[in-house]
This record gives structure tokens, C-alpha cells and sequence, in this order.
């Protein structure tokens, strides 16, 4: 560690990148955000874009090692760091890092991901990976001063993870964002949504519920995503309401999906963490209120920082 604590701390993504400056604490003296994620940036390049992040804090750091999570990790990345297995707890992150050098010399460790191997019947087996959550996840829990819990990571592709006895236990993905982003770019029903205009933003919140009362009553996920047309052209409900149903349906599914598996004694489940940024955590939160559960919300950043701060020390850096 340096003379003044000082750390530098990076979440680097497939689309974005976060860079903090924290003190020994974990508290936040500054911070960078950019969308230099690995996909923009040729991996031959990473080194010295980290160096260019370093150098305003450089008199701060003054040659501090650098701890790196999230896609930067991948194949498509600085480096391939190996996932770690499934149960597992925090200090086998730093122990699976890999260490690298900027172009300037600088030490720097990048953190492994999770994968879970899940027995489906018989000798069919199911994976899973995760970059980048996996380090939120022990980062909340670590916030928290808990040692189990459920949590939920919203985004493009949305993360839930059981952890037990510090120990992540269980995850899944759910491809709930980036099935929505197809369907409305890609689909028939996305021309619907596109003839909606400005009426779909005001018709959110009841095309939104809709969608929740959908999701818990249906058989199904495949054979509901056409009512998302079929329910406009029978006067159920607007053009305008169909992109918030679209929502709904898919998060209503997705919650429908992943609480028994998630959430032992559905009874009475949680409260569900949901660690994210604003954007879909209002949705999340609204979707859980509406199947009866309580839940807790972390900023994404709060989790990251937690999570390396915690890696950095278990590297004694």
C-alpha cells in the first residue's frame, strides 16, 4: 500500500469502464467513466489506456498496484484470467487474479469471474459464468456485514445469486435486457411500439403492471410474447402501453422463474438486494413489491468498490 492508502480500482465492462481513486476506507476521492469498454478498445491498447486513467492521480497513488474486474478478464481482454468454480468465497477472487504490467511499469491484478456447473437430470449438465457481478456480489456482502444472502443484479443480461455462509452458492442469468432489445429492434412487435411515438413514455406504468399480471397468471413465457401485438389489435390495452408490457412480461417472468430457486421458502422471501445503477432497478423493484416480496437496493459502485477494496487487501496491496 502507498504512504497516503490510496487505491486504484477498476470495473471494466464489455461497454464501459468505471476507474475510482478510493482511500484505505473504500471512500471515493475521485472518480473517471467512460465507454472504453473491451469491446472499443484493441487489447493491445488496455495497458496504456490504464496508465492514461493512473496519470492525473499518479502524485496520489504514487505507483500503487491497480485491481481490475469485469470483462477486461475474458478472452476478449487485457488477459484470459480462468474462472473460478462455484461454491466460492471472496478470498478465492484475489487468489485466482493474475498479475500484469502497464505500458509505464505499473502492477496490475485482474480478477477472475465465477462459473457454476448445474446438474440437470441424468448426465446433462448446465453452465453459467459471470465477470464482474461476482465482485459486486462479495462487495454488497461485505457492505452489508452479512454472510447470506439473495441478490439481484439488473442489466442487459440480469444476474441472480444466492450466497450462503459467505460462500456463492448459486447464480443464473437471465437474458431478460437484451431479449427485450432484440424484440423491440429486431421484431414484428417492435413496429407496433415504433407507431406508439411519445405515448409509449406516459404509458409506461399501466402497460408495465399489465405485463406483471400477465407473467403471473400465463402458462408461459414464448406463448405470451405475441399477445404483446394481439392484445392492441383486441383493444386490451394501447399501442403506447405495449412497450411498457413488454417489460413487464419479461422481468414478470424472469421473477417468476428465478424466486424458487432463489429464495427458499417463498413464504416469505427476502428481502432481495438488488445491486444496480438507477435505470432498471425502479422496474425490478416494482416487479418484486408486485409478487410479495421486500427488498433492499445497493448503488452499483458502492458494491464494486467494496468488492475490490476487499480483493486489494486479501492481495495485501
Amino acid at each position: 500500500m502507498t504512504e497516503t492508502g490510496a487505491r486504484l480500482l477498476v470495473d471494466w465492462g464489455t461497454t464501459n469502464l468505471r476507474a475510482f481513486l478510493v482511500d484505505a476506507s473504500g471512500e471515493i476521492l475521485e472518480r473517471q467513466a467512460s465507454d472504453q469498454g473491451i469491446l472499443s478498445v484493441p487489447p493491445d491498447d488496455m495497458p496504456t489506456l490504464l496508465d492514461q486513467l493512473a496519470a492525473p492521480w499518479s502524485e496520489r497513488l504514487r505507483g500503487a498496484p491497480a485491481v481490475l474486474c469485469g470483462m477486461v478478464g475474458s478472452i476478449n481482454g487485457w488477459t484470459e484470467v480462468p474462472y473460478v468454480t462455484c461454491p466460492a468465497a471472496p478470498a478465492d477472487l484475489p487468489k485466482g487474479a493474475q498479475k500484469v504490467t502497464s505500458a509505464a511499469g505499473r502492477e496490475v491484478f485482474i480478477l477472475p469471474g465465477l462459473t457454476r456447473h448445474r446438474r440437470l437430470g441424468g448426465e446433462l449438465m448446465q453452465a453459467d459464468v459471470m465477470r464482474g457481478e461476482e465482485t459486486q456480489i462479495f462487495g454488497a456482502l461485505r457492505h452489508l456485514k452479512r454472510s447470506d444472502a439473495t441478490f439481484c443484479l439488473p442489466g442487459t443480461h440480469a444476474k441472480w445469486a444466492r450466497v450462503e455462509a459467505g460462500r456463492c452458492a448459486d447464480f443464473a442469468t437471465y437474458f431478460t435486457g437484451e431479449l427485450y432489445s432484440v424484440l423491440t429492434r429486431h421484431s414484428l412487435l417492435g413496429r407496433l411500439m415504433e407507431q406508439a411515438g411519445d405515448e409509449a413514455e406516459t404509458a409506461l406504468p399501466e402497460g408495465f403492471e399489465r405485463g406483471l399480471q400477465v407473467a403471473q397468471a400465463a402458462e408461459g413465457l414464448t406463448g405470451s410474447l405475441f399477445s404483446t401485438r394481439a392484445d392492441v389489435l383486441a383493444g386490451f390495452m394501447t399501442k403506447g402501453e405495449s412497450p411498457g408490457y413488454l417489460s413487464g412480461l419479461l422481468i414478470g417472468f424472469e421473477i417468476r422463474e428465478a424466486l424458487p430457486r432463489f429464495s427458499p421458502g417463498v413464504g416469505a422471501p427476502g428481502p432481495i438486494v438488488i445491486v444496480g445503477a438507477h435505470g432498471l432497478v425502479p422496474l425490478y423493484r416494482t416487479a418484486l413489491h408486485h409478487s410479495g416480496v421486500t427488498v433492499e437496493e445497493l448503488d452499483g459502485d458502492t458494491a464494486v468498490i467494496a468488492g475490490l477494496l476487499q480483493a486489494s487487501e486479501l492481495l495485501d496491496i
